[in-house]
């Protein structure tokens, strides 16, 4: 089964090409470690049988040494 405009091609348009300023931000590409690691996210799929909290707490275990000082998570509800 095919999605509906699946086959289409679209094209992107640009009016201009601006630069960041790198005192708002970086593009993924230029980002250093240190910031990939304050403000991103790991996508985790936790298997059946433990909790989220214990899931979250093994990640920081993980992210730690590498200077992650925060770990939450969020999500659906187990069936």
């Amino acid at each position: 089964m095919r999605l509906p405009l699946e086959d289409k091609k679209f094209e992107l348009y640009s009016i201009r090409e601006e630069k960041t300023d790198g005192a708002f931000g970086a593009y993924p590409a230029e980002r250093k470690i240190e910031q990939k690691i304050d403000f991103g996210f790991v996508l985790l799929d936790k298997p059946s049988g433990i909790r989220s909290k214990t899931a979250a707490a093994t990640a920081k275990k993980i992210l730690a040494p590498l200077g992650a000082k925060k770990i939450g998570y969020s999500g659906t509800l187990e069936a």
